[in-house]
């Protein structure tokens, strides 16, 4: 219940109280001293009926309706159960361009870091929420470090939005496929040398199934230790061939892929190992993914024995993991009622929201010992080791650019040409650098 609606019942109540004690009164002369026969009571005038609140939401996240609630839409109806919500999903009919020429109204739009950027700028509904945060009081210093430095950087000094929750990287592993070759969980506190002596115990074949040591969701890249952006933010030409991208490849991409198993596999699927065979065909032994996997699709997961460790670290960087991507929501330039919108993310940023989510295994926002603590508490899996998400410190969030996702699959392309071999990775990194540069050039026009 917001103060402004508290107000509104208080001052209610304190109307049928007065009104109960006047007609209560038995002493006549009173009465009739201080309010005559010939002037009856002054009926109170009814309160100005309040302005209904619809607030429509946009993703391209790719949630659906009940991912959407499950995480965030029964949370914040729960809080502001006068307000109307509706979820539009990105799909086919009700894409951004499609709503915006239908003149459809979007009042909140949400996306992790990597793309808000560019789902905002694509409709121009980006908006500068600096003043209302000031003027709700809200406190940024109750954030994580860097996650409002690194929206901040992103937008250009502005602030587009707020973060959330918040998504880092741990390393899933099926506890049956150890078991069944008698090799040892991996650790938190693993080095990426480690790592690949481990998976080369895994990869192996018995009868008609291969299984596979490790993958990693090339998002990892994105969101490297190294802090690299994809694009420089100043000149926003790629950075592929700088120092760093070599040793990135060869850790995430090549060493997991130095096995002809593994390459089978990726041309098979023209794609590098995802997901699907950890959680489906069960021949993934570990895997490199979003902390959010469990919150997002349970159901495949209940299909594994399965547990987490922290995801290995580089011997030069030790204990510093991946960049965390926090999810925004951003007040949009045609919101009709910025200050309702304003305090519904205000709400998802308190402790009382912040500690829903920490329960239910999704990284707070908010720097709060007690919210952390209860971190997977809530969760649907047991027995986990969710203080892997925690283990690492996470790496400087880098900026993020309109051009994002366009980039990204530019280079996911030439990962998987490394993979099967059609390419060396100093080729690969100066095509991929050669392309990008020319699609964002094409972008711009």
């Amino acid at each position: 219940m917001t103060d402004k609606r508290l107000k509104c019942l208080l001052s209610a109540a304190a109307l049928v109280w007065i009104a109960a004690c006047g007609t209560g009164s038995s002493n006549n002369e009173t009465k009739s001293a201080e309010l005559p026969e010939s002037a009856p009571p002054k009926a109170a005038e009814p309160a100005e009926p309040k302005e209904a609140v619809e607030l429509v939401i946009f993703s391209n996240t790719g949630d659906s309706q009940e991912g959407f609630n499950s995480i965030h839409g029964n949370i914040i109806r729960q809080k502001f159960p006068d307000y109307t919500f509706t979820y539009i999903q990105n799909k086919p009919g009700s894409t951004l361009p499609e709503l915006i020429a239908q003149k459809q109204r979007i009042d909140l739009i949400y996306q992790n870091i990597s793309y808000f950027y560019e789902l905002g700028s694509s409709g121009n509904l980006l908006y500068d929420m600096t003043e209302l945060v000031q003027t709700n009081k809200i406190d940024l210093g109750k954030f994580e470090p860097t996650l409002i430095d690194g929206i901040r950087n992103s937008g250009g000094g502005k602030l587009y939005g707020l973060p959330v929750t918040n998504v880092g990287f741990v390393m899933y592993y099926n506890k049956e496929i150890f078991d069944k070759f008698g090799v040892p969980y991996p650790k938190d506190g693993m080095y990426w040398d480690e790592l690949t002596e481990l998976a080369a115990k895994l990869t192996r074949k018995e009868g008609d199934k291969q299984y596979l040591g490790f993958a990693t969701d090339l998002f990892a890249l994105m969101n490297n230790p190294l802090s690299i952006p994809l694009l420089d933010p100043k000149t926003e030409k790629p950075t592929f061939t700088q120092d760093g991208w070599n040793k990135l490849l060869e850790t995430f991409v090549l060493k997991p892929a130095d096995n002809p198993a593994y390459k089978d596999r990726t041309a098979a699927l023209k794609n590098i190992p995802y997901r699907f065979e950890f959680t489906n065909s069960q021949e993934l032994a570990m895997f490199a993914f979003i902390s959010k996997f469990p919150q997002a699709v349970p159901e495949t997961l209940e299909k594994v024995n399965w547990d987490m460790a922290a995801l290995p670290t580089f011997r030069d960087l030790p204990g510093v993991g991946t960049q965390t991507t926090p999810e925004i929501f951003g007040i949009t330039s045609m919101a009709s009622n910025k200050q309702a919108a304003m305090e519904v993310i205000h709400y998802l940023t308190t402790k009382e929201a912040q500690m829903m989510y920490s329960k239910k295994g999704l990284m707070p926002v908010i720097n709060d010992p007690e919210v952390k603590q209860a971190f997977g508490t809530g969760s649907a899996f047991q027995n986990i080791n969710w203080k892997a998400v925690y283990y690492n410190k996470p790496a400087p969030i880098t900026v993020r650019t309109n051009y994002q996702l366009t980039v990204e699959g530019i280079l996911r392309k030439h990962a998987v040409q490394l993979v099967l071999g059609n390419s060396d990775l100093n080729t690969a990194l100066r095509t991929a650098s050669e392309e990008a540069e020319k699609a964002v050039a094409e972008l711009k026009r």
